[in-house]
Order: structure tokens, then C-alpha cells, then sequence
């Protein structure tokens, strides 16, 4: 069977009953847990352990949204610090800018991150960001720090510029199910151009569904559908990307 590799999960999917059977129904056997708050990254720890204990690879990541910059501030990052030694944690993240929703100023949205990106450099971990209207900032702080070795573009919603932009950093560019929708043409174009051992694939579950379950609840295990998905559109065969993507994220996220 081919076995995928969700890079991006919110851990509360870790509780719902048969989400394990149905990962393992549709080849899922690897995920990361991801945190968007000192709250939730220690409920990703919890659920990354959950996960492995059901013999699925997994890891957590710890971070603080831009939505919770401005009520975390950097003591939030300082308390992250505490976290970020714990077995099972590989990241900081997610984290970064969003000027869509603004929820949080945009000054302090960038102090934030930047934290969280000098966090992950010193505590050698991989680092996942989330960028939404805000791409020329993101890349103004990321091409002004020292970054840390692994560095993730999470839910890439960019087209070929911002993708080659990310590669030149170093940075693996992760596809959810946005590339499904109908309207997300310039994320077609730029799944075209990512090389097969920079590209990621992840649900952000359980948001983003994929056509054709748009509009539900995420699920884990549909990361095997936008994993398809890219197959075709790449023209590969399913295990080539499957094998590919599950790779680089064992390499992103230094599982071993």
C-alpha cells in the first residue's frame, strides 16, 4: 500500500474516534501535530505521543499563530522555550504573519515571528510557517535572520514567484487542499515547479477539505487525496510522490 505523510495537523483530530483506523485504511502513517498556542502546542505534544503509541510516526510542533501575537507577545515565545526540550517536539510552528484576519497588530505579528524563528535556530529545530497576505514581510524577516536548517512554507497558497522565492531559502513548500480548489490556479503552477525532494503534502485537518469533500470537516486521512491529486497534476504515479513526500518529511521534521 502507499503510505503518506500528513506534515500538518491540529491535534485535536488525535481524540476523534477511528481517526486512527481511518488513516491506516488510506495509507496514512505519518503526522505531525502542530501548535498554534502554548495551549495547543501542549496538546500536540499529547497527541503526537497519542499517535506513535497507535504505531504511527509522528511528531509535534510548538508555536504561537499570528492570531495569538498579540495576546502571547514574546513572553509567550519565552514560555514556548519550555516546550521545545519535551520528546516528540521537532518544530516551532506554526508561526508567522497574517494580514487577511489581522487579529493581532502587524508589528507585533513580526516580532513574534521573528522570535520564533531565532527559537527554532538555536534549539536546532524545523521551523513552520504560515504566511497569508503577507509575503513580502514574511520574506523581508526570513532573508534578514540566520534561519534554522528545516525551514516549512505550510499551506502554500502562493504561485511560481513566491514558491521559487521559498526555494531559494531552502524551504520545503507544503501542499494542503487548497490545490484542489477550483480557483487555485497560481498554486497549480507552482506545484508544477517544486522539486520532488523540496515538496510536502499536509491537511491542516481539520480545515481545508479537498474536492471532494470541500466544505466538511478534515480529515487525516484525505491527505492521501490532495496527495493523488498532485500526481496526476505533476504527472507522476501516486507512489513516486507518496514515497517522495514521506521522505522529505522524515528530513524536515528529523524523524528517525
Amino acid at each position: 500500500m502507499v503510505a503518506w505523510f500528513d506534515s500538518h495537523a491540529h491535534p485535536e483530530l488525535a481524540g476523534i474516534p477511528g481517526e486512527v483506523e481511518a488513516m491506516a485504511a488510506a495509507g496514512v502513517t505519518g503526522v505531525v501535530a502542530i501548535g498554534t498556542s502554548l495551549e495547543m502546542s501542549a496538546l500536540a505534544i499529547v497527541a503526537a505521543e497519542r499517535f506513535r503509541e497507535a504505531g504511527i510516526e509522528a511528531a509535534a510542533a510548538i508555536g504561537l499563530h499570528p492570531h495569538d501575537a498579540g495576546s502571547a507577545g514574546l513572553a509567550g515565545v519565552e514560555a514556548l522555550e519550555k516546550l521545545a526540550g519535551i520528546a516528540g517536539v521537532a518544530a516551532v510552528g506554526e508561526c508567522g504573519l497574517d494580514y487577511f484576519y489581522e487579529h493581532s497588530a502587524r508589528e507585533i505579528q513580526r516580532q513574534v515571528f521573528a522570535a520564533q524563528v531565532g527559537l527554532a535556530r538555536e534549539k536546532g529545530l524545523a521551523l513552520v510557517i504560515h504566511t497569508r497576505d503577507a509575503w513580502e514581510d514574511t520574506f523581508a524577516i526570513l532573508e534578514g535572520e540566520a534561519l534554522p536548517e528545516r525551514v516549512v512554507m505550510h499551506c502554500f497558497a502562493g504561485g511560481p514567484e513566491e514558491a521559487k522565492r521559498s526555494l531559494d531559502l531552502g524551504c520545503f513548500i507544503s501542499f494542503s487542499g487548497m490545490v484542489t480548489f477550483k480557483n487555485s490556479g497560481n498554486i497549480r503552477d507552482a506545484a508544477l515547479i517544486v522539486p520532488a525532494d523540496r515538496m510536502l503534502v499536509e491537511t491542516d485537518s481539520p480545515y481545508l477539505a479537498p474536492v471532494p469533500f470541500r466544505g466538511k470537516p478534515n480529515r487525516i486521512a484525505n491527505v492521501a487525496v490532495t496527495g493523488r491529486f498532485l500526481a496526476e497534476l505533476r504527472g507522476e504515479e501516486p507512489e513516486t510522490l507518496a514515497a517522495a513526500t514521506y521522505a522529505n518529511a522524515r528530513t524536515a521534521f528529523a524523524i528517525t
